[in-house]
């Protein structure tokens, strides 16, 4: 995880659309993301940054979850050109180039092995790519820079809205919680911070935070182990790919999730642990029975009061 101190970003929509054409840089970096949908290929086509060396991230869609594609190329837009032609899942691309173009094949070889391992380990979005490449070694100074280089497409890929290639952050205004999640829950937890929920349903009981990615499921926390035919299509395809890539395991008598997982919306989160089809700004409590609803709406008001004050 990437340090977080202010930074300043020129964000530019080229065709004047906000979910166009854009390109994105972080001030005195080298680093420089273009930014576009598939309906744009030919715009993105004509612009001297798909012509460069650097390392790119299709995204999508796959049985309802966020699917991410990650290569590479001496000229980008060739290998764009050709996933426009094989690939169907995505919808939009992400190149990162250098604006001082001292990219070379080694490098982004290093940077495509170094996200694709990362999204791997997050589990956070169904990885395309059909292997892991090892990226080859490179010389100490360029390795550093690699390092840096990559921190940097790591920053703007949020910016355009994509998370998956790290675990998520679980601090929201400054609260952070840090005490484990108990995996038995004949087991009381301790006092919860005032941040984190509970989401009890026929002995199941999960734990999750908000944060600025979405709603934090627990490690630890349980889900109904068969789910119900109440259960929307699109949760029961995301079930479906969290048992198979090991993020949902089997224990006795109910489904552990085996890391934290971000989900969207809290409502997408209580699905899935509930198994049905369920409301999860009510359904996820704080120790005081607080739901995320309420403790939500206290915070935008303390947030308007101290506004006012400060007026």
């Amino acid at each position: 995880m990437f340090s977080t101190p202010p930074r300043s970003i020129r964000l530019f929509l080229v065709d004047g659309r906000p979910n166009g054409l854009r390109t994105a840089e972080i001030g005195l970096s080298t680093c420089k993301a273009v930014a576009c949908p598939r309906t744009s290929l030919s715009e993105l086509q004509s612009r001297a940054e798909a012509r460069r060396t650097g390392v790119y991230v299709l995204v999508g869609e796959d049985s309802g979850r966020t699917a991410v594609y990650v290569g590479e190329g001496d000229v980008v837009m060739e290998r764009i050109k050709r996933h426009n032609q094989e690939k169907d899942f995505w919808d939009h691309v992400i190149l990162f180039v250098s604006k001082d173009e001292n990219l070379t094949k080694a490098h982004v070889r290093h940077l495509e092995a170094k996200l694709i391992a990362q999204a791997l380990d997050a589990k956070q979005a169904t990885v395309i790519n059909d292997r892991e490449p090892e990226g080859g070694p490179l010389p100490e100074a360029d390795t550093a820079e690699m390092a840096q280089f990559l921190e940097q497409v790591q920053l703007l890929l949020g910016i355009f809205g994509v998370s998956v290639f790290e675990r998520p952050s679980t601090s929201l205004a400054r609260i952070v919680p840090t005490k484990p999640m108990l995996t038995n829950p004949e087991i009381e937890p301790e006092p919860e911070p005032e941040s984190i929920f509970r989401f009890s349903i026929s002995g199941i009981i999960a734990y999750g935070v908000m944060s600025d990615s979405g709603f934090v499921v627990r490690k630890g926390s349980q889900a109904r182990l068969e789910a119900l035919p109440s259960l929307p299509p699109y949760s029961v395809a995301r079930r479906d790919a969290l048992k198979e890539n090991g993020v949902l395991k089997a224990t006795s008598g109910a489904l552990e999730f085996s890391q934290d997982y971000v989900f969207p919306s809290p409502t997408g989160a209580a699905e899935i642990v509930a198994g049905t089809a369920t409301n999860g700004r009510t359904a996820w409590k704080l120790q005081d029975e607080t739901t995320l609803k309420e403790w939500l709406e206290r915070r935008l008001d303390a947030q308007a009061q101290l506004g006012a004050f400060e007026e």
